[in-house]
């Protein structure tokens, strides 16, 4: 049999994964991990948390990483501690949709609803297929008593969603008269 043991004169070997991307390849996994969570595999939750906190130690401010810390606090009822990764993951990235749009329904809960609107608004410019920022903004417009704006931005969600049905209705209800803001 022959020895398979390196000469000197063979080119560099290498292992793999690439030693050098692994800080990488753990963000990827971590954010990985959390989409599944997302979809709705909760029970894939502490495996995240524990794969996005190794994450964000080698890379503290990594917009997504923090977005998606902020998630999790956030859905464990911790709105003041989702509220401090989103501000920072904004603060690195001011682009991020899921972090404004998440941190304006933690503003809007707070009833800070200027805040909200001013993160939506801007979220949902950047991305105008994402139907619930649309009816957050729509449906704060309403209660405000601005129907000609709120029925601004359902009709926009109709672009993009054109069988969403809570959206189909809230138009519905804004096109009567008096305008209402049943859904």
């Amino acid at each position: 049999m022959q020895d398979l043991n390196p000469q000197p004169s063979l080119p560099r070997l290498v292992c793999f994964p690439d030693p050098q991307k692994t800080d990488e390849n753990l963000r990827d996994l971590a954010l990985a991990w959390e989409s599944v969570v997302e979809s709705g595999m909760t029970a894939a939750g502490p495996e995240t948390e524990r794969l996005l906190q190794a994450a964000i130690e080698k890379s503290p401010d990594d917009p997504a990483l923090l977005s998606a810390l902020g998630f999790f606090a956030q859905k464990k009822g911790e709105a003041d501690r989702a509220r401090a990764f989103y501000e920072k993951a904004l603060a690195n990235d001011p682009t991020l949709i899921d972090a404004a749009a998440n941190l304006g329904v933690i503003d809007a809960f707070r009833g800070q609803l200027k805040e909200a609107l001013t993160l939506w608004t801007g979220a949902f410019q950047r991305a105008p297929g994402e139907s619930r920022i649309g009816m957050n903004v729509a449906r704060v417009y309403c209660e405000a008593g601005r129907a000609e704006k709120a029925r601004e931005y359902v009709s926009r969600v109709l672009e993009f969603n054109p069988d969403l049905p809570e959206a189909k209705n809230l138009l519905r209800h804004l096109n009567s008269n008096p305008p209402s803001c049943k859904n």
